[in-house]
């Protein structure tokens, strides 16, 4: 193979690019990175996905069906709970793969910000969940275009499927509540509003989970031709502004679980108390460290390249076999550790304080070296969102 640093074996355009004077690695890898990370990473991840909101779908119609019936639709209900719990597993797995279309079309290059149409995460509002389930405004066509993304998606989803009890989160002067409108539903009106708007919801996550597979479907948009240079395409400048993609999806687990899954609710960021408990993720479902667990999961996918080149063998290749073996070891016992927890982050707390402190240390542990070592080494710019992070 040609080593990347001579530029004379490069011919394809952008690939004679040397990395930095003291890079030296066979070209093959990178381009065997590239083309595995659509291929072999992100697809199968959304294939997944898309089985799972099908699943979702389907559950969530017959909860729907089961309350019109005037039934309590108890089984039902649960069904579609297990669906979300599911669907949201390896949805958190993408949500560390936000290469290309998924991502913000501020940061990402190539990004049309439909991960906020799937689930988004902190922005999510119970109060207007219950406005719109007064409303029933889902029926319209225009719903999802018209409404902001606090109102649907996989968190709303979360919360008509899991909350207790049939009252709503809006103060009491709010007009549902002033006028008499949500108590007058009664429990089985607010159970059928719910089922029917999530229904709704479930149908819509799976159309734009549909939008992002087709966008990377070699048959459809075929954005890993893109990531992989052989379309010769106009997203990525070179293979080095290719693989630092890559590389700021990573910084998921930097800014996202990192900050604000693990350090702000367990009082160690951004927190003015001993403890924001409250701002936890998924405090419905109670799924906070399993999707901890699940975005570590999709790290360590995206890393390694699955059973394909990831970037811990680029950085074998180029004489960092420590490097690689550290950060693959750090993940592994974060994934262990986030694996074997079988209650959310705020019991965990209250009950092992140790435990939560731990789980926190160790995804710590991957992303210091995420940001120190293998952004130097491989001389990889830092996002700028977490460019300003020292802790």
């Amino acid at each position: 193979g040609c080593f990347l640093q001579y530029v004379a074996c490069g011919d394809a355009d952008g690939w004679g690019q040397p990395l930095d004077s003291s890079t030296s690695f066979e070209i093959d890898t990178l381009q065997a990175l590239l083309e595995d990370v659509g291929a072999g990473v992100i697809l199968p991840t959304l294939e997944q996905f898309l089985e799972d909101a099908g699943a979702l779908e389907d559950a969530a119609k017959a909860w729907k069906n089961a309350t019109h019936a005037g039934d309590s639709g108890v089984d039902e209900h649960v069904v579609a709970q297990d669906a979300w719990w599911t669907a949201m597993a390896t949805w958190q797995e993408l949500e560390v793969m936000q290469v290309g279309p998924a991502g913000s079309s501020l940061t990402t290059a190539g990004g049309l910000d439909l991960r906020d149409e799937v689930y988004s995460w902190p922005s999510i509002n119970t109060c207007r969940v219950d406005q719109e389930t007064i409303d029933r405004a889902w029926t319209s066509s225009s719903f999802f275009t018209e409404r902001l993304v606090n109102v649907y998606g996989l968190d709303a989803l979360e919360y008509l499927l899991f909350t207790e009890d049939s009252d709503n989160t809006c103060p009491g002067q709010i007009d549902i509540n002033a006028t008499g409108e949500w108590a007058d539903l009664g429990d089985l009106g607010v159970s059928k509003n719910r089922s029917a708007y999530a229904h709704a919801i479930a149908v819509h996550v799976y159309q734009e989970g549909l939008d992002i597979h087709e966008k990377w479907d070699p048959y459809g948009g075929d954005f890993g031709a893109q990531l992989s240079m052989s379309g010769k395409a106009a997203t990525y400048e070179d293979a080095t502004t290719a693989l630092n993609a890559i590389f700021d999806a990573l910084f998921y687990l930097e800014t996202h679980t990192k900050d604000e899954k693990l350090a702000h609710p367990l009082g160690l960021l951004d927190c003015g108390s001993t403890d924001c408990l409250e701002d936890l993720e998924s405090p419905h479902a109670q799924g906070s460290t399993a999707w901890v667990h699940a975005n570590l999961v999709g790290f360590q996918k995206l890393f390694t390249g699955g059973s394909g080149t990831g970037i811990d063998d680029l950085l074998v290749e180029m004489g960092h076999q420590g490097l690689a073996d550290r950060m693959n070891g750090n993940l592994a016992q974060a994934i262990d550790t986030s694996g074997s927890l079988d209650v959310a982050l705020d019991a965990l707390f209250m009950k092992d304080q140790a435990t939560a402190l731990q789980l926190y240390d160790e995804v710590k542990a991957v992303t210091d070296d995420l940001k120190g070592d293998l952004s130097t080494v491989l001389s990889l710019q830092i996002p700028s969102e977490a460019a300003g992070d020292n802790d």
